[in-house]
């Protein structure tokens, strides 16, 4: 019987090698018949892709089980992987030892879910193989030189192979500030979700009752494992979650004149923030669960504490989604019973402008403020406030009115904050940024082009205008090839 992909001679000894489906392979010794097994032994310390006995006889890398110096892992054909994460439709399409996975791309073959399997230690996937992102990219060691990059008048040496560059996209981090006071049962929003319904453009959600209440269909639209924003892009984004009200601030039950301290406010339902975080999120984002009040600004400000606590690099946003004018923590609700001085005149614009103020502080700190907006468009003094909210917060405000426009304004928020800044597993020479080629889908792209990529630091660059745009939503296609002298990488 023939053994499954998985199970290949050539599979397990490359495992048992060490690889890493993220590494750098560079050839810059005189031998251009790289990690093919066919160099003869030559005086001296071996150059990489030149005959060796043992680790001692290269000058640099390792003597391979082909025998020949190399910095990678190679099958037991002689030829090293290639092509880690290429667009594929069939195991064909992929270099010896790779399988075609079911999201198309070349991967590792694995056994379906082994925990550590994989090179980053992730678990081996249900169709046997290993998980690819954004930034796996082909494996250069072997062959003719790209186009462009290391032939003539690149200023690489004769027989020199490119570096094919290691990267990885920063990640971004997005905390989900959800309003969860009672007025996002409202009755109004209903007319919308049944429109949508009748139209077609709108399937109800999981919830045994309500799923036409503004929190259902919040809940629906972010959290739904089919449908939803969140689960397909978990792999690629740190979420966090927090579902904020309050149960009268912090006054006093009986006694609106008097502030209880034991009491919690904001009340917070909380899920820490981290990647492939989907299903602990709608664990904890139930169905019907509503509290009472809007404390909006207190909520922002616990919000930003947890974004600041991430080190990590990549952008940092909230996404606020309210349908109501804020209250506080001292003033909830602006109700009878309430403290003497929560009904004064003017009150409710004064917590208003405190909400902009925090927002404004927020985005001093380098935290994006994005508002998706889930009232009625009548409430004409509502949506100047979150506009001004947005506009401080250096975000966006999105109407929400009906599922459509929250499906929209969730996936243009989330997928438009995906990062454009890549860290390369290097860096490049001083005075070598334009021999860089970057292509993007089969496109190459300019150095300080409008629509190219600029170099931010020697082991950082970023993608500019049309291409920045075009990598922050789905799956594409980066290459970074610099000439064997123009990078210096780091050798896994």
């Amino acid at each position: 019987m023939q053994r499954s992909r998985w199970q290949s001679k050539s599979f397990k000894r490359l495992f048992r090698a060490g690889f890493c489906a993220l590494w750098v392979g560079v050839a810059c010794g005189g031998n251009p018949e790289l990690a093919t097994g066919r160099g003869d032994v030559v005086v001296g310390p071996a150059g990489l892709g030149e005959s060796c006995k043992q680790d001692d006889d290269c000058q640099s890398g390792s003597c391979s089980p082909n025998g020949v110096c190399d910095r990678g892992s190679c099958l037991d054909g002689g030829e090293c992987a290639q092509g880690v994460g290429k667009a594929c439709t069939a195991d064909g399409d992929c270099a010896d030892g790779l399988a075609c996975s079911d999201r198309g791309r070349c991967a590792l073959p694995c056994d379906p879910g082994a925990a550590a399997a994989c090179p980053k230690n992730e678990t081996c996937g249900d169709d046997g193989t290993c998980p690819t992102g954004p930034g796996d990219v082909m494996i250069g060691l072997g062959g003719a030189p790209s186009e462009g990059a290391g032939g003539e008048g690149a200023g690489g040496a004769p027989g020199c192979i490119d570096v094919k560059v290691d990267f990885t996209p920063q990640i971004p981090t997005v905390l989900l500030l959800i309003d969860r006071s009672g007025s996002m049962t409202a009755t109004n929003f209903g007319d919308a979700v049944q429109a949508a319904v009748d139209a077609g453009t709108y399937i109800l959600g999981d919830c045994p009752m309500n799923n036409d209440w503004r929190w259902n269909v919040v809940r629906d639209v972010l959290m739904s494992p089919t449908k939803g924003i969140v689960k397909p892009l978990e792999e690629h984004v740190r979420f966090g979650l927090s579902l904020y009200s309050s149960n009268n601030g912090r006054v006093k039950i009986g006694a609106p004149e008097e502030i209880d301290e034991s009491k919690k406010c904001p009340e917070l339902i909380e899920v820490p923030i981290a990647l492939r975080n989907h299903q602990a999120m709608l664990d904890q984002f139930k169905c019907n669960d509503i509290d009472h009040d809007t404390p909006t600004g207190e909520s922002l400000l616990a919000a930003a504490a947890t974004l600041k606590a991430v080190t990590e690099p990549g952008p940092k946003v909230i996404v606020l989604a309210t349908d109501g004018e804020p209250d506080s923590c001292e003033c909830p609700n602006f109700g009878m019973g309430m403290p003497k001085k929560c009904r004064e005149p003017g009150v409710p614009d004064m917590i208003k402008a405190q909400v902009v103020a925090t927002a404004k502080g927020i985005h001093a700190d380098d935290i994006t403020v994005h508002v998706i907006n889930v009232s009625t468009p009548s409430e004409a003094s509502l949506q100047q406030h979150l506009a001004d909210v947005a506009d401080a917060g250096g975000g966006k405000v999105y109407p929400g009115f009906s599922p459509g426009a929250l499906s929209s304004a969730f996936d243009e928020i989330i997928n438009g904050v995906r990062s454009c800044v890549i860290d390369l597993s290097g860096e490049i020479a001083k005075g070598k940024e334009s021999t860089g080629v970057i292509t993007l889908d089969g496109d190459k792209l300019g150095l300080d082009a409008p629509d190219g990529w600029k170099v931010n630091s020697p082991s950082q660059i970023e993608l500019l205008g049309a291409a920045c745009d075009t990598i922050k939503s789905g799956e594409h296609d980066l290459n970074i090839n610099f000439p064997c002298e123009s990078f210096e990488p780091v050798v896994h």
